[in-house]
């Protein structure tokens, strides 16, 4: 009986990450679509099998260090898996767009104004994501932003749900979608 609770144990342990990556997946990156609904039960069983068959493995090895290091292995292949299989229904693949936050955070110097416009912005072609340069631009310029309710977040019109107008500095991070909050605490804390 107590082997079945130390069997569990370490599922437990070794299933948290998995569990805890979903959840930021989730929080940072929303755009999923219905595909999030075969995609995250598909992402828990596959890293289920995957630990049940390290906890198969894990016996049959004798040494100390070699036994971590595989447990090591395997969480980092059960989070690999995760962030790989993570849906995204009308953006790039969630790598791909921290590749293009990342660029833009190093470009800063570089954003100007005409980065605040998302819609008819010749700048961008089709295949490109501004939306990054645009939080870093809001960050840039958000002291010559009008704060008469003007400005609205991502040129968008408010709807029932979300007021898109901005009328303080403060509203704008509280406005940002997803990683793009992650984005504007980075430039406001490095």
């Amino acid at each position: 009986m107590r082997q079945v609770w130390v069997g569990l144990f370490k599922y437990a342990v070794s299933i948290l990450p998995t569990l805890l990556v979903m959840y930021f997946l989730i929080k940072l990156f929303p755009y999923t679509g219905l595909e999030r609904i075969a995609a995250l039960p598909s992402i828990f069983v596959i890293n289920t099998m995957v630990i049940i068959c390290g906890m198969a493995i894990s016996p049959k090895i004798s040494k100390q260090r070699y036994r971590i290091a595989m447990w090591i292995g395997m969480i980092l292949l059960t989070i690999t898996i995760s962030i790989a299989a993570y849906p995204q229904e009308s953006r790039p693949h969630i790598i791909t767009q921290v590749k293009h936050a990342v660029t833009a955070i190093k470009n800063y110097e570089n954003i100007t104004k005409e980065d605040l416009e998302l819609i008819g912005n010749k700048k961008y072609g089709k295949n490109t994501n501004p939306e990054q340069r645009y939080v870093v631009a809001l960050y840039k310029y958000k002291h010559e932003l009008p704060l008469d309710g003007t400005y609205k977040m991502y040129q968008r019109d408010p709807v029932y749900f979300y007021d898109s107008r901005i009328r303080r500095i403060d509203d704008i991070p509280a406005k940002l979608i997803g990683y793009h909050k992650v984005i504007w605490w980075y430039l406001d804390h490095f």
